[in-house]
């Protein structure tokens, strides 16, 4: 999921939930990456890139690896993100 449809996913479904706590919020976000992440395992294995188990491991090494990242960033308020209209 990118950042900016992250963004767009969490706004609208507060929209729908204007009465939601954090942990709601967050409850939801994770359940939509949590279904990413299948679908992601599923497009692996189809495309014959790895077997499901293989496919598992790496997202769950990615997924970690980024939140320790993020976790490291937002701690230092030094969040680098590419300027608007850089590719």
């Amino acid at each position: 999921m990118t950042l900016a449809f992250g963004h767009q996913l969490a706004a609208t479904w507060l929209e729908l939930h204007p009465e939601a706590s954090a942990y709601q919020v967050v409850e939801f976000l994770e359940e939509q990456s949590f279904r990413a992440r299948v679908a992601a395992v599923e497009v692996y294995v189809a495309a014959g890139k790895s077997s499901q188990e293989e496919a598992l491991v790496l997202l769950e090494h990615e997924s970690r690896s980024y939140r320790d990242l993020m976790r490291k960033e937002l701690s230092t308020g030094e969040l680098n993100l590419p300027a608007p209209g850089a590719r």
